[in-house]
């Protein structure tokens, strides 16, 4: 009898044993499994999963890298950069995740516009979200406006299991304001700076149910076959699809197609159709395209890149020094010492529009 008990005794143990070690490899291969309250994680947790994303040898990865345009393989390693090392905190302990929720010209009941922006604690994109705040006051801008710094939006209803999918904030952030009762929301990249109101955007984000513009590359160029198979998409087609910008875009989520839009892209994130190089711009793209929406609008005039393109019709001004990822390696290499040397990251709004005149002579200092 003492002996049979041993036996089980011994077999209990191995069962544990094995146990134990299964769940360490599973560990390994999910960053989340070790986390406690995945709607509440710790510093701690997001360490954990940072480490994951920088040393894991995630096979899809391999995808950011491909496109379907005559089978070609892509050059911009800048993709993989921000997988591996994006952050939801920052390298010193006090550096924590921020949230804020403010409100311009309006009470805290209004819920009628929000805009939202996420950064990481990654490059300049924190010190693009503090000059954001400033260009909202100084536009006169009415209504809410929320941001995230580090963390993760919506962690309410477990969205951090999908944090390893790039740009997958996004379609996260817009769930969870919707979640909060808000009705046009407008995203804004941390490197995006309005230079005027914003109230004819919004008219249109609640007339239309959507807001934004068209990208100037075409599909094909930066997609893949297995996200284009995930929406029933040849390649063929591919090559005729303009693809449509994700660093600002508006959705009504009082109206069928600015939900039926929001359903769709979160969907994607959660299915692998992030899976390519412009990850959260394909999908969008491709969204649009299924859905049939054509009321996206030319970025050329409306939202420039370069200074020097600003005109009194300027709506929004996208600043690359906030959004660039250096690669260390020839042209890329010599824009960041250019940076560095400007101290651009450092310029403050006033600088770049001298804002204490900015509202009242706009258009002597720009194009005509």
């Amino acid at each position: 009898m003492k002996k049979l008990q041993k036996i089980s005794i011994f077999f209990i143990f191995i069962v544990f044993i094995l146990g134990f070690l299964s769940s360490c490899k599973n560990s390994k291969k999910d960053p989340y499994a070790s986390i406690r309250n995945i709607k509440n994680p710790t510093f701690r947790d997001y360490l954990k999963i940072q480490k994951h994303l920088k040393k894991d040898k995630r096979e899809y990865l391999k995808l950011f890298s491909i496109s379907s345009k005559n089978g070609s393989n892509l050059q911009d390693k800048n993709y993989l950069k921000k997988a591996k090392e994006f952050r939801f905190v920052g390298k010193k302990r006090q550096m924590k995740p921020m949230y804020e929720k403010l409100y311009f010209n309006t009470s805290k009941e209004d819920k009628k516009r929000c805009i939202i922006c996420y950064a990481s604690y990654n490059k300049n994109y924190p010190d693009g979200v503090e000059r954001l705040k400033k260009a909202l006051s100084l536009i006169g801008y009415k209504g809410h406006f929320i941001y995230r710094i580090g963390s993760w939006p919506n962690l309410d209803e477990g969205s951090l299991k999908y944090s390893h999918v790039l740009f997958a904030f996004k379609p996260f952030f817009f769930r969870e304001v919707k979640n909060m009762g808000y009705e046009n929301v407008l995203w804004l990249d941390s490197a995006i700076l309005p230079l005027q109101s914003l109230d004819a955007i919004f008219k249109k984000i609640e007339k239309n149910g959507y807001f934004g513009y068209k990208a100037n590359f075409i599909l094909s160029e930066y997609i893949n076959e297995y996200v284009l198979n995930l929406f029933d998409v040849s390649i063929n087609q591919a090559n005729f699809i303009q693809t449509i910008e994700a660093g600002i875009l508006g959705l009504n989520l009082n109206s069928f197609v600015g939900n039926t839009i929001l359903d769709n892209w979160q969907k994607s994130a959660e299915n692998g159709g992030f899976y390519s190089a412009r990850h959260d711009q394909n999908a969008l793209s491709l969204i649009a395209y299924k859905l049939d929406l054509k009321k996206f609008e030319d970025s050329h005039i409306s939202r420039p890149s370069e200074i020097e393109d600003i005109t009194k019709d300027s709506m929004f001004f996208l600043d690359r020094s906030i959004s660039y990822w250096p690669y260390k390696s020839q042209e890329e290499e010599k824009i960041l010492r250019i940076t560095k040397r400007q101290k651009i990251k450092n310029r403050s709004y006033r600088d770049f529009f001298k804002l204490k005149t900015f509202t009242r002579n706009f258009s002597k200092n720009k194009k005509k």
